[in-house]
């Protein structure tokens, strides 16, 4: 079963002098929190980092057994979960399988990446879109989530696969062969989320707030 967790960052205090929510993280979580310089970077990382402890409470998993990857992705052995965070939000998602996500806040379109690590039919899709911002950051999620869930990170060039988009059909090819998985997209106040999995996603969209 996929779940979904969002945390408004607004309401945050800066964890750099109010430690009441910082304090309940892993010390590990804790060090990279308050390595950012800006007090939203460092909110953004806190609200990520109390989505997971929410997941791993759930799911009767002790904090510290997280374990890093070689690409300092976390992870434990009894749930699959990713983090993302951006603008307003952080962004989490749990699931019994392989999963990833990623959101952003729409802002103007970074053409210029789309046209130098995009796929030539994804740099069309955004340049002939009415709204351009919210095409190239519906398939820059997407990427990401993709990227996520496979677990090698920036390993997988962007250009190596291909987002397709048809009407409310979203599906992922490399080579021209179509990936088995499963790609969730949607937009909530001004932000561009995606997910992508290999168990089936809810058909209704509901946060759990943290």
């Amino acid at each position: 079963m996929i779940k979904l967790y969002l945390a408004d960052i607004s309401v945050l205090g800066d964890p750099q002098s109010d430690n009441s929510k910082i304090s309940l993280l892993p010390q590990e979580r804790q060090i990279k929190i308050l390595k950012h310089k800006l007090a939203d970077d460092r909110r953004r990382s806190l609200g990520a980092g109390m989505i997971i402890n929410k997941i791993l409470y759930e799911n009767n998993v002790d904090v510290n057994s997280i374990h890093y990857g070689s690409n300092g992705k976390p992870y434990v052995d009894k749930i699959f979960f990713n983090a993302a965070h951006s603008g307003n939000f952080a962004f989490g998602v749990s699931s019994d399988k392989k999963i990833g996500c990623d959101v952003e806040i729409i802002k103007k379109p970074r053409l210029d990446v789309a046209k130098r690590f995009f796929t030539e039919n994804e740099y069309n899709y955004i340049t002939h879109s009415e709204n351009t911002s919210n095409a190239f950051y519906k398939l820059w999620t997407i990427k990401e989530s993709y990227i996520k869930q496979s677990g090698e990170g920036l390993r997988i060039p962007l250009n190596s696969f291909e987002i397709n988009i048809n009407k409310d059909t979203i599906t992922v090819s490399e080579n021209n062969t179509k990936k088995n998985c499963y790609i969730t997209h949607f937009e909530f106040k001004n932000h561009s989320f995606a997910i992508c999995s290999y168990e089936q996603p809810p058909r209704k969209i509901e946060f759990n707030y943290v």
